[in-house]
């Protein structure tokens, strides 16, 4: 830059007449031709303002495409600063092709003047784009499915913030002293003074990275926290705002995540329906295989029931009833559906009911009046050696009945009938 600003003095200098005013000094010991070089300086930076902000404007709209529309408020107002910063930063560029010595006091002034307006133009330029970029982010992340994107958005925002007020100040810092080492040397003092005097506020920052990087929840997820259980509405860098089913907003220190144990509801594929169907003691065997086998149809046919995997079993004597379990599991994405659906299926369970014409049992107390005649018994065994041979014939007779259609062969493994499949064979293999 001094080669150059010395050789376009000299061709400025044999260009002109040797009398000619402009070689002679003026105020402040400064040539004519300077002066005027200076004059030409400023409007050439003025003219650039305009044509820089409108340059900008255009290659940040070609560059968010047509996917992103971003309002011509927002681009003017990082468009503007920032045209002013580069136009100012190029201005003192030029001044210095004048030859006007470094040490001169109108050099020194122009250094702070521009130093001044290009460190401020240029750090409200560059937060005023940390809100446009992250509109566009925003933006880009509301068209993915992934939830991930929509949570870090507002952290990158805030992180760049901070590093735009801290690149500001060392450049401006800068440019009022020439000794950049003891800029450096302050601010690395300053921040370790501050991470000392901060120091949970750095661990809520790590735990917010621990968030971003494991991952234990998105947004919109429900999640229980030791005793907070609600809906994760912000995640920032101190804190998560957690919106509790109350509807009020309880905030979670980001350092908690680090130790704590997250259950994360909202990541649940499937959502458990694991209940007890008690029908009264009078219902006959085969009415209680009928309903299980139907409760097990209707499994299969509702549209947001697992298909792969679930149990309906006789599988209890209950102090009232014979109790037959269901265990399956509803595909819903969130609570409301899962009420809906499971509200539809046990509905269908009691059209089922309704239609064999079995009772569902409830805890009660029996009281019969009998004769003394009733209490006899007709085929009550003779001794114990009867009893034992009544017994074991009864069993295997019974026994042998029920397990006849697999031959010689053991019952195989459950497998679970799809919809508008056959019967399959006893086995276990249409048992869902």
């Amino acid at each position: 830059m001094f080669e150059l600003s010395f050789k376009l003095s000299e061709l400025v200098i044999e260009a002109l007449p040797t009398n000619s005013f402009l070689l002679s000094q003026g105020s402040l010991k400064i040539y004519y031709w300077q002066w005027l070089g200076l004059a030409l300086v400023l409007a050439i930076t003025f003219a650039l303002q305009g044509l820089l902000r409108r340059l900008i404007k255009r290659l940040t709209q070609l560059y968010s495409g047509d996917k992103v529309t971003l309002e011509e408020e927002q681009l003017e107002s990082f468009a503007r600063p920032l045209s002013v910063a580069l136009a100012w930063a190029l201005m003192l560029s030029l001044v210095m092709l004048l030859s006007i010595p470094k040490a001169h006091l109108l050099i020194k002034a122009l250094r702070l003047i521009s130093g001044s307006v290009t460190s401020i133009t240029g750090g409200l330029a560059a937060w005023r784009f940390v809100d446009v970029l992250s509109h566009y982010l925003e933006e880009k992340a509301s068209l993915t499915q992934n939830k991930f994107d929509d949570m870090l958005v507002p952290l990158a925002r805030r992180m760049m913030k901070i590093l735009v007020i801290v690149l500001g100040l060392g450049y401006f810092l800068s440019m009022v002293t020439d000794d950049v080492y003891k800029v450096v040397a302050g601010l690395s003092i300053g921040s370790a003074v501050l991470m000392f005097a901060f120091k949970d506020s750095l661990e809520n920052v790590f735990g917010t990275f621990t968030v971003l990087m494991d991952k234990p929840f998105e947004l919109g997820d429900w999640i229980t926290v030791d005793d907070v259980d609600g809906t994760v509405e912000r995640v920032g860098f101190r804190s998560t705002r957690v919106r509790t089913f109350y509807h009020s907003v309880i905030t979670v220190p980001n350092r908690h995540f680090i130790s704590a144990k997250v259950d994360n509801w909202g990541s649940r594929k499937f959502r458990r329906v694991k209940t007890t169907l008690g029908l009264t003691y009078d219902t006959p065997p085969e009415k209680v295989e009928a309903f299980c086998e139907a409760v097990r149809a209707l499994i299969r046919e509702h549209p947001y029931t697992r298909k792969d995997y679930y149990h309906v079993y006789f599988n209890d004597f209950g102090a009232s009833s014979l109790d037959v379990m269901l265990y399956c599991f509803l595909e819903t994405p969130d609570w409301s559906m899962e009420l809906r659906e499971r509200h539809r299926l046990f509905a269908d369970i009691l059209s089922v009911a309704e239609s064999l014409k079995v009772s569902f049992a409830f805890p009660s107390t029996s009281v019969y009046m009998v004769s003394p005649e009733e209490l006899e018994h007709p085929n009550r065994p003779l001794n114990q050696q009867e009893a034992v041979k009544l017994g074991r014939e009864l069993g295997e007779q019974i026994a042998a009945e029920t397990m006849r259609p697999y031959g010689d062969n053991k019952p195989g493994k459950v497998k679970f009938v799809q919809q508008n499949s056959p019967l399959a064979s006893p086995g276990g293999e249409g048992d869902g």
